[in-house]
């Protein structure tokens, strides 16, 4: 048994356990993967949307990676950034970018070193791993995150049938069918089917982009991931709505994510989008891949459904407020600020630091085949769990 510290923290809902391993590792390699099944358990761990890690980037940390984890022919360049940054899955798959998550790093990094700017290298799981730049305001004490360019869905992500370009950095699939049992969709409609229809593009994870207004065959489920109103009790009151809504995401994105693997071999994170004519916000709702369910909110998403909107002249600046409708249940005033400049596309937040404590981690649990490599390093799991041991808060 080992005890690791950890932070807890949000970033509108979308929330993290973040093991800082800036001056000295506090789990091997092997281990992380067992770590972020255990800690991310909302029953026996901290309870988790995902598990981070910031790490010094270098050659030592990069070549430790790759012995475990052969992702790499040859090894990164280490000094293109002064830390590494790392997300896990809560199956323990290492995932390839977090634009919330890259936020609450930025904010750890001011609130404990006073660090207000700096290079971090994501995307660590590819053959080429990107850096990003992140930061926090002294002043506003708003975190941000560089997320560069989007650009389309790398060949590996996303197999051709049925796409097509779009632009250079956006890709379109039409009419993906998604099947329903007899009655799932009542009073609403009775139909057995819903096409579905989004724009694909790569901003640090793979997103599909659907307007809601024209992405579904069924014009009478086009407004129900919206409504907001909790009063009622008749089957087709808002109430019900609200329900149906949030059930229709996640049926949509586990049909998508189970039944299409010869287009999305590693998944794709699914957007819902809502904005009026001449708006100037737009609200979405995610379904994230790899946690095979709804967040109250994502960061590489807003960034997906703000430049696929500028892309589609549905909204008109560069400055966008992006509300996060499922956050925005708890916590009405919230959005986020997406923006584009010459260096790229920022995402712009307030993190929130919850607390700080020391988890008891139980081990082995996870085993690793030592004939994987990569991502395909995480095996079945039996008897998993751990117990927290401490908190303090900040």
């Amino acid at each position: 048994m080992s005890i690791i510290p950890f932070v807890k923290t949000t970033s509108y809902g979308n929330n993290f356990v973040i093991v800082d391993e800036t001056e000295q590792p506090a789990l091997t390699e092997f281990d992380k993967p067992d770590f972020a099944y255990q800690a991310t358990n909302p029953n026996f761990g901290v309870g988790s949307d995902n598990f981070l890690v910031i790490q010094p980037c270098t050659k030592k940390v990069l070549k430790t990676i790759n012995q475990e984890r052969d992702y790499w022919r040859k090894l990164p360049n280490s000094s293109a950034a002064d830390f590494i940054f790392r997300m896990f899955e809560p199956d323990g798959k290492e995932a390839l970018c977090c634009g919330n998550g890259l936020m609450c790093i930025a904010e750890l990094l001011f609130r404990r070193y006073g660090i207000e700017s700096t290079r971090i290298m994501t995307e660590i799981p590819s053959m080429s791993p990107k850096i990003k730049i992140i930061g926090t305001d002294a002043e506003s004490k708003a975190s941000w995150a560089n997320m560069g360019y989007p650009r389309r869905i790398p060949c590996s992500l996303l197999g051709k049938d049925a796409i097509e370009p779009y632009d250079d950095a956006i890709e379109f699939l039409h009419n993906l069918p998604v099947r329903f049992r007899a009655h799932d969709l009542s009073p609403f409609s009775h139909k057995l089917s819903l096409e579905i229809s989004g724009y694909l593009v790569f901003t640090g994870e793979p997103h599909m982009v659907v307007f809601t207004d024209s992405g579904f065959s069924i014009e009478e489920l086009r407004n129900l991931m919206f409504i907001r109103s909790r009063t009622g009790g008749a089957p087709d009151s808002p109430e019900k709505r609200v329900a149906f809504g949030s059930w229709l995401i996640h049926h949509i994105g586990t049909s998508v994510n189970r039944l299409y693997g010869h287009l999305f071999p590693f998944g794709i994170n699914i957007n819902f989008v809502h904005s009026d004519e001449n708006s100037e916000a737009l609200e979405y709702r995610c379904f994230e891949r790899g946690i095979f369910r709804e967040t109250l909110a994502c960061g590489t998403g807003a960034v997906a459904v703000s430049f696929v909107s500028r892309r589609l002249n549905r909204i008109g600046q560069d400055r966008i407020r992006v509300l996060p409708h499922r956050c925005r249940w708890e916590q009405p005033d919230a959005e986020i600020l997406v923006f584009k400049d010459k260096s790229g596309w920022f995402l712009y937040g307030r993190p929130l630091h919850l607390f700080e404590g020391q988890f008891l981690m139980r081990r082995p649990f996870l085993s690793a085949s030592s004939n994987r490599s990569g991502s395909e390093k995480i095996a079945s799991a039996s008897n998993r769990s751990g117990r927290l041991v401490a908190l303090s808060q900040p």
